[in-house]
């Protein structure tokens, strides 16, 4: 297989709950020699009132791809927005270049979706506070995450994927599920990180992040 050479743009795809600027860590550790892009996920932009959905956001991902004279792109997700980067995989696979996603699931369980909604409603109004975002937000992209089935379609991504996952994540068992079902995908555990490793251990994700994008 073909790996895209370095030069190749690069999208960061934010989570509900973070903003686009959870990434600027990693757009510092890419450079400036490569493109990079980090939109707002289609339906969490504040004061832009938008239907959120999985389908909408993989579409506002393509657009901003030809907004930008963008044929073909990396996409990096984290949560909702790796979420959104499988979308555009399965459904327009020709304009991604590979996956590297966090906190994706494929067919999260009611249950697990219930018991976060509640965690949600506990959440002090201040820990959101910087995202814009609210709780109401926070449990419509549970809703949209309870929606996905991406069935067999996951066989046919034929491109390359990395999936990195805190160790101490409980999503862990997703992340390895996720591996198991799409071909040349690889998962790495990063020790003393949780849920979000790219903000909690930031050094080991770029580093893993820049091998990848360098094939």
């Amino acid at each position: 297989m073909d790996v895209p050479q370095r030069s190749t743009p690069v999208v960061f795809l934010h989570s509900a709950g973070l903003t686009p600027q959870m990434w600027q860590s990693q757009v510092e550790a890419i450079g400036a020699d490569v493109q990079v892009i980090a939109p707002w996920l289609a339906g969490l932009r504040p004061g832009r009132p938008a239907e959120l959905s999985l389908a909408n956001a993989a579409v506002d991902v393509v657009s901003q791809l030809d907004r930008y004279g963008i044929n073909k792109a990396w996409l990096v997700g984290h949560q909702l927005g790796a979420m959104a980067a499988l979308q555009v995989a399965v459904d327009q696979p020709e304009r991604v270049a590979g996956l590297l996603l966090t906190g994706a699931l494929i067919s999260p369980g009611r249950l697990a979706v219930t018991l976060q909604k509640g965690l949600i409603r506990m959440l002090p109004n201040r820990a959101l506070a910087d995202s814009g975002a609210t709780k109401d937000d926070l449990i419509r992209a549970l809703d949209v995450v309870a929606t996905a089935d991406f069935g067999k379609r996951l066989g046919d991504i034929a491109i390359p994927v990395l999936v990195i996952a805190g160790a101490s994540d409980p999503g862990l068992p997703s992340a390895k599920l996720l591996v198991q079902r799409i071909p040349n995908a690889r998962l790495v555990e990063i020790p003393g990180a949780g849920t979000t490793p790219s903000l909690e251990q930031p050094t080991a994700y770029n580093q893993l992040l820049t091998a990848f994008l360098a094939g």
